[in-house]
């Protein structure tokens, strides 16, 4: 009952953090039997949700066991089917107790039930995978040997890749990968457990590469970040690709992960240079507080009644607007607020904001509800007036969206017509820095297929 009700208020939340969250291969998972999930762990507690969310299949948590502190969480967290595991890096003098750890494992699986487990260990903000753990390996194969071989034990990597780990109202790729049959390496793991566990925990490093859009060379992540800023939507229109799709998006992020940081391995003069010319180009468009997607010729170009319609909506819509926000401005900031106070390692801060807003917005919602019915004493407006609060709360939040866009719109017509020298000097220098790509794409596909 406890579980089925926090599932449903989390499940609400996070789909209204995220803009939009797009699970991909789902017919991959087994619909019964014995499952583990494996998965990359950027986001600390969101990272859970969005795989309960979208696998169909009831879990159960392996977590670190710092966060089963207090009377409360101890009693609470079990119920909400949370496992502790006692990490060594917390307290060394604790793992003993991961012996219980893995029995509620071997029970989970014996009872053709689905766990998600974090073989990194350790959530990291950063863009990066970290050394994947052995202990899903060892659970699946201990539980099939406890019980004869007699389970089908599956292991179903999975890859979250945000569009930004930290922003609200961002995007999130669920990506499922292709599930690893313990049964099929039986007879490896009775001639030699040790490095058939190791094989199994490489299959599930090198699935979860394939699955994310993380980067091996750390010192790329600001390039790429701009590429798929500037250059991603050109490179799919020229690859014919869906700008659209996620999994298309999905593909050519991945293509411009393998090109940067072959660049940065085998040619890092022409990465300065790059460099050199992106960092004034930035600067530029800083200076001018202009976006770069007023400068893509991808980007559609705004009509003469594309611009009424965005004048019409953001006056006809005003009202609903300022509706919308006095009855979500509260909930919507102070997360925002505690987490820049709190200060937060880049791993909690969505998580941090998540879980503030929850609390605010059912705290806020219920004083709001409260006083509404206690100035109007109807049953039928009470329950109308509640059923709006979300709508005017997302209306609130799109107006805004309109209206910044109109602004840079203005923002940009403005210069150029009243810079037109400075704004001319921008676009050649975009078009520069695109060419320079081109040039940098063709000359690595070549060496690729040579390759």
């Amino acid at each position: 009952m406890l579980y089925g009700i926090l599932k449903l208020i989390a499940t609400a939340s996070v789909r209204t953090f995220f803009r939009r969250i797009s699970p991909q291969n789902v017919d991959r998972i087994p619909v019964k039997g014995p499952v583990v999930f494996v998965c990359n762990h950027p986001n600390t507690m969101i990272d859970p949700l969005l795989v309960g969310i979208s696998c169909k299949r009831k879990l159960f948590f392996f977590a670190k066991s710092t966060l089963f502190k207090g009377r409360i969480a101890s009693w609470l967290l079990p119920k909400l089917q949370l496992i502790p595991v006692y990490r060594k890096q917390d307290d060394p003098s604790q793992t003993g107790k991961n012996t219980d750890t893995f029995s509620m494992g071997y029970k989970i699986l014996e009872q053709n039930r689905a766990f998600l487990i974090f073989p990194e260990g350790i959530s990291d903000g950063a863009r990066r995978l970290n050394k994947i753990k052995t202990g899903a390996a060892r659970i699946g194969f201990g539980a099939m040997v406890n019980n004869n071989w007699d389970l089908d034990v599956t292991i179903v990597p999975v890859g979250l890749s945000y569009s930004n780990v930290i922003k609200f109202k961002s995007n999130v790729i669920v990506r499922y990968g292709n599930p690893i049959h313990l049964n099929d390496y039986k007879e490896k793991y009775q001639s030699d457990e040790i490095e058939t566990v190791r094989e199994i925990t490489g299959l599930i490093e090198t699935a979860l590469s394939k699955l994310t859009t993380y980067i091996n060379v750390l010192e790329s992540e600001e390039i790429i970040n701009a590429l798929e800023l500037i250059y991603k939507k050109e490179l799919m229109h020229d690859l014919g690709l869906d700008t659209k799709n996620k999994s298309d998006e999905f593909s050519a992020t991945k293509g411009l992960v393998r090109g940067v940081e072959w660049y940065f391995k085998n040619k890092p003069a022409k990465v300065e240079e790059f460099k050199r010319m992106l960092q004034s180009y930035q600067e530029k468009l800083d200076l001018l507080k202009l976006k770069d997607e007023f400068l893509n010729p991808t980007t559609k170009s705004i009509t003469l009644i594309d611009r009424f319609i965005m004048l019409l909506y953001i006056i006809l819509g005003f009202p609903i607007f300022i509706y919308g926000l006095i009855n979500n401005f509260a909930p919507y900031k102070v997360p925002r607020w505690l987490t820049h106070k709190l200060k937060r390692a880049k791993s909690e801060i969505a998580s941090t904001k998540l879980l503030a807003g929850i609390v605010m917005f059912l705290v806020y919602y219920g004083i709001e509800i409260f006083l509404f019915y206690y100035l109007v004493d109807n049953n039928i407006y009470t329950i109308l007036y509640a059923l709006s609060l979300v709508p005017s709360g997302n209306f609130a939040l799109s107006y805004l969206f309109y209206v910044r866009r109109y602004r840079q719109h203005l923002r940009f017509f403005t210069i150029f017509y009243k810079k037109r020298d400075i704004m001319y000097q921008i676009i050649e220098e975009r078009r520069a820095l695109i060419e320079y790509i081109n040039q940098a794409r063709d000359e690595y596909l070549k060496i690729e297929k040579l390759d």
